[in-house]
């Protein structure tokens, strides 16, 4: 299978979402639309489509944060999210999506490549292990809602 990938633009809205529900389906439509439309809008985070066919695949989520937990320098290319339709998992898409990322951060001369994955997410964790990532730290966020 010949796949392509390229950045998402915003005349990409209908298929990003549709992708977005699938991969985060607890999240409301107006959410999601508005997450695509801060990703649009930032010069430090883009999304990229993996297709075959004229069919999309999958899709992944970069930023540029400034800072990341377990990496050593700043900023830091950061994997926000990766998502495969269920028909073309296991078929190398995920990896090419990833190490597509990885080489552009390269390029763009950085030195680490960060990621998270949620506790329960063992698929995810062994992708990350098989493409190279090596855990750094477990990490579960609290917070205290501040009421007025």
């Amino acid at each position: 299978m010949d796949v392509t990938i390229r950045e998402m633009r915003g005349s990409d809205g209908d298929l990003w979402l549709g992708m977005y529900r699938k991969l985060w389906p607890d999240h409301s439509d107006d959410a999601l639309r508005a997450e695509i439309g801060r990703i649009g809008a930032s010069s430090k985070r883009s999304a990229f489509v993996a297709e075959a066919d004229g069919m999309a695949l999958g899709f992944a989520e970069y930023a540029l944060r400034d800072y990341a937990n377990g990496c050593n320098s700043q900023p830091v290319p950061f994997l926000e999210g990766v998502w495969v339709e269920d028909a073309y998992r296991g078929q190398g898409i995920a990896k090419a999506l990833i190490e597509f990322l990885v080489e552009r951060a390269k390029r763009a001369g950085f030195k680490e490549f960060g990621s998270d994955v949620e506790l329960t997410n063992y698929s995810s964790q062994l992708m990350h292990e098989r493409l190279g990532f090596e855990q750094t730290e477990k990490v579960i966020y609290y917070r205290k809602v501040l009421e007025p």
